[in-house]
């Protein structure tokens, strides 16, 4: 069973604040409940969708019980941490708590005779080839009150396309990119001037959209993933990217959007055709929206060449540590001013090594950078070698081409493993207060911690959108977390996921009630997250939420309107 709670109290709180369609309290049937169809009725709904039903389960199902496949069994194991075999699973997910739940095993190092149970895998999925298909699953779930999950790529955090014994839509394998030189929006003034753009259908992926970017002498602004889907999750939570020092986030470069709605309506969204839905759904996170099955983005010309940055501080002691930290969260605000963008690791004194030594390691890359910019970037690095016990080097790099940069450089991080994170966006009137900066430190001798993005987003356009307020100052997203293996006994788990609240807790109290997060790098298990995820917005989304879709058809964990909230 899904470990999540579903509160009768929650729906009648909202009865007040509805619109003019009430919403209905949903059971979301699963395969564990008698309100479940029968097969006769699966058959029957397979068959009206050509076939493309999937009986899903878990990915190492075939190496147990009656699941048992010699061949498939040896390409699991073979392909396990492998995130472009884990993206053509439709039951596999990149964090595997989000495979398993919280009690569930299906291991892929355990014999033959091990259990295999279904944990948090969506009993079908519905291998979606057009918007039809997705309008008939959409049907079919709110007809028979389903759980209904949303998934591309199963690269979500959050566990926000996971959906235990439920329905799935699968989109990976939509398809397709058009290349537009004046991309003019749907319904937009007739004397307005067009974009270059490129449409990309829900299934494509960074990997693919920057190779055949390069062809066309062009970027998009995306993720600094391999496999990441470029239409799913990424964009409905923000998405930052390596250009964002000069584009702004994800959503900020969306011309316009193509999605099925809760009433199984194939709209296009964008700032003519539906303002307050378009605002929403850039931001709003999750699959709380509808089912994205394209996007249009626009186009930038490819830079001269790519400067990428090696930075290392390392420390000897404590004390080093402490005073090294501090100075390099400073340089930090200074990298970034210098239009840097990149990604960091911080190992605390009490995990170090010979082979990496307690202090930061960060990874910077800029369009066009050059020797000033280096120079006045690092120089804050630069000066911690005057701290006793504090060494700090930094080294430039330079690509002739975004293309080649990423062939080297585009990875998939934390692939078949269960880590999980607090986050806050980082500012700099936390950098520049002393009690603050002093407590973050603190946390890092206690926990170490990490950037999973370093940069000043270009902000000129935020309001347009439904992130969190903070990221209009924020100068990278702060990470602290746990990870744990397969087979740690549930209490280690249970003690790991309560250990990330505190977390929480801990940052709340250094960044206060404005500090935000990145909500597709956030705790799954934030304490307050409608405040966390989305601020002074949470409101707003919410009357928009009820009005698009007001029988609550898609919830996911901790997205706007939700019932379904994961406990740790």
């Amino acid at each position: 069973m899904l470990n999540f709670l579903i509160s009768p109290f929650w729906l009648l709180s909202l009865l007040p604040l509805c619109s003019a369609v009430p919403q209905r309290g949903r059971q979301r049937c699963t395969a564990v409940d008698t309100c479940w169809p029968s097969i006769d009725i699966w058959n029957e709904f397979n068959s009206s969708i050509a076939g493309r039903l999937i009986a899903t389960r878990p990915s190492a199902a075939v190496c147990h019980a009656e699941d048992y496949d010699e061949v498939a069994c040896s390409t699991a194991k073979q392909n396990w941490t492998v995130s472009d075999w884990r993206t053509e699973q439709p039951g596999a997910y990149t964090g595997m708590l989000w495979e398993y739940g919280p009690v569930a095993q299906c291991f892929i190092n355990t014999t033959r005779e091990a259990a295999c149970q279904q944990g948090y895998v969506p009993r079908y999925s519905v291998n979606a080839s057009s918007i039809d298909d997705i309008q008939q699953a959409i049907h079919f779930a709110d007809e028979h009150d389903l759980l209904l999950a949303i998934k591309n790529t199963g690269h979500d955090h959050l566990g926000r396309s996971s959906g235990g014994d439920g329905l799935s839509i699968w989109t990976h394998h939509l398809k397709g990119m058009e290349w537009h030189d004046d991309f003019m929006p749907t319904n937009g003034p007739g004397n307005a001037q067009g974009y270059p753009a490129v449409t990309l259908q829900a299934g494509e992926q960074w990997i693919d959209v920057y190779g055949a970017a390069a062809k066309q002498q062009r970027i998009v602004v995306g993720g600094h993933a391999r496999t990441v889907g470029a239409a799913g999750g990424w964009l409905t939570g923000g998405g930052h990217s390596a250009w964002s020092s000069k584009y702004g986030l994800g959503i900020d470069n969306v011309l316009e959007i193509e999605v099925v709605s809760a009433q199984g309506k194939h709209l296009i969204l964008n700032e003519h055709t539906n303002p307050d839905y378009f605002w929403a759904i850039r931001g709003g996170g999750g699959c709380a929206w509808g089912v994205v099955t394209s996007v249009t983005y626009k186009t930038f010309p490819e830079p001269n060449h790519i400067q990428a940055v090696f930075v290392q501080v390392n420390t000897t002691g404590e004390a080093a540590f402490r005073r090294g930290l501090a100075g390099t969260l400073k340089g930090v605000d200074l990298m970034t001013a210098a239009g840097y963008t990149g990604y960091a690791y911080i190992q605390r004194p009490a995990d170090a090594t010979p082979e990496v030594p307690a202090g930061f390691g960060g990874f910077f890359n800029q369009a066009d950078g050059n020797n000033e910019t280096f120079a006045t970037g690092t120089s804050a690095f630069m000066a911690l070698n005057e701290i006793e016990g504090v060494s700090a080097f930094a080294l430039p790099l330079q690509y002739p081409s975004w293309s080649v940069y990423t062939d080297l450089w585009l990875q998939d991080p934390n692939v078949a493993q269960n880590v999980i994170d607090a986050s806050r966006l980082l500012t700099p009137a936390v950098v520049h207060d002393g009690a603050k900066l002093g407590a973050l430190v603190d946390m890092m001798v206690d926990y170490g911690a990490g950037f999973n993005f370093i940069g000043r987003v270009k902000n000129d356009t935020r309001a347009d959108t439904a992130v969190h307020p903070a990221w209009a100052e924020s100068l990278g997203i702060l990470s602290f977390g746990a990870n744990w293996e397969d087979e740690a006994t549930l209490e280690e788990k249970r003690q790991k996921k309560h250990m990330v609240v505190e977390q929480s807790k801990q940052l709340d109290e250094i960044f206060g009630s404005s500090g935000g997060t990145y909500i597709n790098e956030a705790n799954p298990f934030e304490p307050e997250w409608q405040r966390v995820f989305w601020g002074t917005r949470y409101e707003k989304l919410l009357k928009i939420k009820r009005k698009v879709d007001p029988t609550n058809l898609f919830v996911c964990n901790r997205c706007v309107g939700t019932d379904v909230v994961f406990e740790p």
